[in-house]
């Protein structure tokens, strides 16, 4: 399987549009009755991750070298 710009877009924008999400249900206020089943602060980390991840590989298919290590 291979991630060209269209499916690298893609999964991008539905990174965005999850964390969106997730920021909206995070700033509404809770209700002690009905307690969240999932903490939308680590959903939007994770969408958040993903969509650097994304973009590193958006920079990779454009310069068409992947990513070298810092040389620690």
């Amino acid at each position: 399987m291979e991630l060209g710009w269209p499916e690298t877009t893609a999964v991008l924008a539905a990174a965005l549009a999850v964390w969106a999400w997730a920021n909206i249900v995070a700033c509404r206020p809770t209700d002690p009755l009905r307690p969240r089943l999932w903490s939308p602060v680590l959903v939007m980390g994770l969408a958040a991750l993903l969509a650097i991840l994304m973009l590193a590989h958006m920079v990779t298919l454009a310069t068409g070298r992947p990513f070298q290590g810092g040389g620690f």
